[in-house]
């Protein structure tokens, strides 16, 4: 009797393993086989002024050959806000910001050395602002978007 029961259980145990195999195995062909995409994060910035009262958060996507879109966080959404206009490589960053002051070419002077930005003036128009010198503390960040 006991020898029948554990026959029994050893071949109720054979039986699982082979389940859980062959569900193993189903489940690796499938993932297999199909296609896995990964995202990398952009590569952006956050700054803020020395109060920490002002927050700028941007992030540049690489479009084609040269051309680097620029986007910004506005109201919890980063949206396009212009292109690259200049730039030297470990030295400063100059993108345009057609969001901030609608009707002006302003733009955003970053030196990569010291890690700040300050606000800058494309050309001249017949609107007159006043716009804020303040210089922003800048670090390096990455978004997911």
């Amino acid at each position: 009797m006991i020898r029948v029961l554990w026959i029994q259980l050893a071949f109720t145990k054979i039986i699982t393993e082979v389940e859980l195999r062959f569900i193993f195995l189903t489940f690796s062909f499938f993932i297999y086989i199909s296609q896995v995409f990964a995202t990398e994060p952009y590569t952006g910035i956050i700054c803020t002024n020395k109060e920490k009262t002002t927050k700028l958060e941007f992030f540049f996507k690489e479009k084609d050959q040269g051309l680097i879109k620029v986007y910004k966080r506005v109201e919890g959404q980063f949206v396009e806000v212009g292109q690259v206009v200049g730039h030297k490589s470990g030295s400063f960053t100059l993108w345009e910001d057609k969001n901030l002051y609608k009707g002006i070419d302003f733009a955003w002077h970053l030196d990569k050395v010291t890690g700040v930005m300050k606000p800058f003036i494309l050309s001249e128009s017949t609107r007159r602002i006043k716009i804020n010198p303040e210089p922003l503390s800048c670090r390096a960040e990455s978004f997911w978007y």
